[in-house]
């Protein structure tokens, strides 16, 4: 399900909210972003480690759509185009630190994006198969 043009914006300018948090002269400490779509209203919220609300946006797209891997795939997605892009250079916060979806608990779904100047996490679609083509 391709995403339009009003609900990458929307995206976008949601996790763009969220990083005016932290463009400060003192360094942060985050270890999460958990990201909790809501498929009833179509709301995604955005929380830091303290369950505090950063961001909040409403995507019509995703009103009374229950599917995760929708969810996963759009957020993924543009949180890479936004890292690629610079978006989250100025943000101070320590590292490393990521970004998961999260269910209605706030437990985590699946890990989106996570950020370290030092670390590389590889997807499971690249491992696949790795085993095989070692042995």
């Amino acid at each position: 399900m391709p995403l339009s043009k009003q609900t990458q914006e929307s995206l976008r300018n949601a996790i763009k909210d969220m990083a005016k948090n932290y463009v400060t002269a003192e360094a942060t400490t985050v270890t999460d972003f958990h990201i909790y779509v809501n498929g009833d209203n179509g709301t995604l919220t955005i929380y830091d480690d303290d369950d505090n609300s950063l961001a909040r946006v409403h995507i019509k797209e995703w009103e009374n759509l229950h599917d995760e891997k929708i969810f996963e795939k759009a957020l993924r997605g543009e949180l890479t185009k936004m890292q690629k892009e610079g978006i989250f250079e100025n943000i101070n916060i320590v590292k490393p630190y990521s970004f998961v979806l999260v269910d209605e608990e706030k437990e985590a779904i699946v890990d989106l994006l996570y950020i370290d100047d030092d670390t590389l996490i590889l997807s499971e679609d690249l491992l696949k198969g790795f085993d095989e083509e070692m042995n």
